[in-house]
Parts: C-alpha cells; structure tokens; sequence
C-alpha cells in the first residue's frame, strides 16, 4: 500500500510504517545521515537508495549543520576597551580597612611605591606613558630602566607576594640622592607650574582643547590617587593646590597658542612697518612676482597709515592728534628694546570708540583698546652682558620698573588674560605711543623655571682609568708625560695611533 502525500502533510505526527519507510530508514541508520556524519549532499543521499521514498511519493529534507567559526581577536585589540583609568568621572574604588592599613604601611618610607601601584592600575598608552615619565623626571623621579640587575628568574619571583614583584619590575624609583634634604625639596605645585608652564609648550605641539585637555587629565588624576589614598597628607595643601594649577593651565596653554597666533595686532603692525620695526617692508603682495602667493606678511604702507591715524584719532591726545596732522612722517623713535611684558589691565573698546570706527570710510578697521603692562624678566634667559650700573642704564633704556599702556584690538585682546607673559621688542615714538612686534614668546600666568631641567638626561662621571704604556707600566709621568702621549710624540697610545 502507497502512502499518500496529503495524509503526511495533513498528519505531521502520524507515523508511516510502510516497507519503503522501513527500507530508508534502516539505510540513513546504516550511513548515520540523520546526525550528520557524512559530508555529502542531501540529494545523493535519498537519491541513492533504489527504494527511496521519492519513488513513493515522499519527500524526506536531512541538512547536515556546520559548527560556526569562533573568531580570533586580534592581539593588538586586546584590552582595548579596558578602561584606562583617565576618563572624566572615573573614580577608585573605596578602601577596605584592611587595605587601608596595608597601604599605610607601603606609602609611610617614601612615594616611590605610591608611583610604582599608580602605574600598575592604570592603561597607559604609549602617549600618556610620555607625558607621564617627562612629569616624573622633572619632578626628580628617575623613569629610565634598571640597568645591569641580570633581570628576574621565575626562581627569584616564587616566594614574592605582588607588592615586591612590582617594585622589582617597575622602571620608576626615587634615587638615594633625593633623601638629602639639603638638596632637595618636596614641591608639588612648583613641579606642576614647571611642567606646564616651561616643559609642555617645548616638548609637545598642543593646539586643540582636547589635548590640552587631555594632557592635564594626567597630572590631575595622579594627584587625585596620592589623595584617595592618603600617600602622603602632610603635602595635602600642596596637592590641592597643584590641581588647581592643572585646572589653570587647561585654560592658559590654548590661549597662549591662540594669541601667540594673533599678535601683536593690525595697529602694532602697522607701527612697525611705517618705523623701521620687525615688519618693515614686509609686505610684498603688491609686487608683480609676489601676486600669486597665497599670504604676505605685513601691511601695506597705505594700509599702515590710515591704520595709525585712525587709532590716533580715537585715543590720542590733542597734543598726539596735533602732530598726526603733519603726517605718520612726523613721528620718530625714541627708544627700542627687546623686553618681557606682564599684563596686568585689559580694557576693551568703550561704545564711543566702536562707533568712530564703526564711521570710518577706510574699510574694515577693527577697533583698539588698551592691553597695561609692566616689565618682567624671564628667569630662564640669559643674563645680560654688562658691569656696574651706570654701564647698564645706558644699555637699557626702559626702566627696570617701566610701564605701558598698548593699543590692541579687540579681537586679539578678547585671547589674553591678566598675568599673561610675552617677549617682545617695545618701541616708542616721540610723541608717546608705545607699540611691539617681533613677539618671540608667550608664557602663562605661572610660568616656573627649575633648576630640575639642568640635570635632565644628566650622567654621574664615570672616573677615568691611568692610561698605560706600550711597556705596560702605568702612565705616572706626570702632566708633561701626558701631553707627549697625546700629541703622538710619546710612548704612549698617541704614538701608536700615528704608527
């Protein structure tokens, strides 16, 4: 008796005992079909068998399943969403007591085993890596690998629990010259205005506000542990204050780059294009062979003077304006001289002034306020080359307590901030306006200079062995034996080399 098609479909649970069903499925027991074990097409298998139920009408599907691939991650990507540690709101987790006295006991000698279990906890890249050691070495903390230990066996790691494995592994310790404390001193916040201040705008090329950002987040969340952990709370004051200086500097570095980028303005250019100033005939735009480029430095001497006589105008005197009314030729220098400035007063344009501009037919002249300052030095520049004090009067003709008030537009002022720093030639002309160019560099308001930066990548002397001669007795001969050997005219090594 035949199966029929539409009873199997009908009837899914109903068993079929025909001989033809009996026959296949003794033959896919015989060939472990139904599991899987064969690797061959379904087709081949039904069809194969001369009493299959296609010949009865019974259409039987057997798909054979494929374990999925696992994929292999990539070695490089490994820890890659770890979290680093220096995102914005993370935060240790609290202390148990008894890890509270265990970490009591490791931070009492010195902060060397707080620097060695920071780094431990933390995913450095190898950009935070950086930044982080060039804090440390400024700060006297030698970064560099442990030379010549003949490095760690497994032997000599069995009986080590993990606080003394990692500081046998870690490249960051404290020499035992640091505890002279004739020498040195602990200062957070002074590391921390030197680092910001002096080393950063060197060493690194920070023009956005993420990487500044980024690059104080290092120092701030390195200070948050020693104070989570109470490393070291006699220097609590200190710490504090040091974070309030990497809240400081986040601010000031992106503004020194925008206003290292904007001075000294349009009015200070253009005084020192009519007065023989740095960019005194600059401007090459108005040349046949300069039409093509893309920016030219300067201004134009039209440009220039109508920039001058509109500033005077708005904030000159009348005994300034008098004058300017011969020309921007009647005005001369008085003196000139390559000084460092503070800011102490910014002053933006008042409502009066933006509307004199405002009806100006010259174009678009910005308006100028006032930007006052004092004199400053820089600790880091060299000393001057004088002797006695009538010398040095006559070679510098600004006074060591002058101050001046510049024009500055509004757009440029809007980047400085009161206790800003500059380098920059100051001129003034005969009838009183003061003016700079030639801006050589911009310094925040805490700018720190430390004696820390001579000794970076310093080397103890090594003390030199007796040079011997080719007789191979010591050279005992004195300076005169020396000078031989070394002009060649000796016995010694000199002599040799000439042979």
């Amino acid at each position: 008796m035949a199966s029929n098609p539409q009873s199997a479909n009908t009837e899914p649970d109903a068993r079929i005992t025909t001989p033809e069903v009996d026959q296949l499925e003794s033959h896919m027991a015989k060939h472990d079909i139904s599991n899987g074990a064969e690797d061959q097409p379904k087709d081949d298998a039904v069809q194969g068998s001369p009493n299959s139920l296609t010949e009865a009408g019974v259409e039987v599907r057997t798909e054979t399943v494929l374990p999925k691939k696992k994929k292999k991650k990539s070695k490089s990507k490994k820890g890659a969403s770890k979290p680093t540690g220096f995102e914005e709101y993370y935060v240790d987790a609290p202390l148990t007591p008894a890890e509270f006295e265990e970490e009591r006991n490791i931070y009492d000698p010195r902060i060397e085993a707080c620097i060695q279990r920071y780094k431990a906890k933390r995913n450095f890249d190898s950009e935070r890596k950086n930044m982080f050691d060039k804090y440390m070495t400024l700060g006297g903390i030698n970064t560099e690998p442990k030379m010549f230990t003949g490095g760690l066996a497994d032997a000599d790691l069995e009986e080590k629990d993990a606080r003394d494995i990692a500081g046998m592994t870690a490249t960051t310790h404290v020499g035992e010259d640091k505890q002279d404390t004739s020498v040195w001193a602990v200062d957070f916040e002074a590391v921390v205005k030197g680092f910001f201040s002096s080393r950063v705008p060197v060493l690194w090329d920070l023009t956005t506000e993420k990487q500044i950002a980024a690059c104080t987040s290092i120092v701030r969340n390195f200070l948050n542990y020693i104070l989570h952990h109470d490393v070291c709370p006699e220097y609590n004051d200190q710490i504090h204050a040091s974070r309030t200086i990497c809240d400081l500097a986040e601010k000031e570095l992106f503004a020194i780059k925008n206003v290292s980028s904007a001075f000294p303005g349009d009015f200070n250019t253009a005084c020192s294009t009519l007065y023989g100033g740095f960019y005194h005939a600059m401007y090459t735009a108005d040349k046949v062979w300069a039409m093509d480029m893309a920016s030219n430095l300067g201004l134009s001497q039209e440009k220039a003077k109508q920039t001058v006589m509109a500033a005077l105008a708005a904030r000159g005197t009348d005994a300034q304006i008098e004058k300017a009314m011969k020309g921007t030729s009647a005005f001369h220098v008085s003196k000139s001289e390559c000084v460092g400035f503070e800011v102490l007063e910014i002053t933006p344009a008042d409502s009066e002034t933006k509307d004199f501009y405002a009806s100006q037919p010259y174009g678009a002249l910005q308006p100028i306020g006032t930007l006052k300052a004092r004199r400053w030095y820089n600790p880091d520049a060299a000393a001057e080359d004088v002797t006695g004090d009538d010398e040095a009067d006559a070679r510098c003709p600004w006074a060591r307590d002058a101050e001046w008030v510049f024009w500055v537009e509004d757009h440029v002022l809007e980047h400085c901030f009161v206790g800003m720093k500059a380098e920059a030639v100051v001129t003034q002309l005969d009838c009183g306006v003061v003016f700079f160019d030639a801006v050589i560099s911009v310094f925040c308001s805490f700018f720190t200079v430390l004696d820390n930066e001579l000794l970076i990548g310093w080397k103890d002397h090594v003390p030199l062995e007796p040079r011997r001669r080719r007789g191979g007795g010591d050279d005992d001969g004195g300076d005169e034996g020396n000078a031989e050997t070394e002009n060649g005219t000796g016995d010694g090594e000199g002599a040799h080399e000439l042979d």
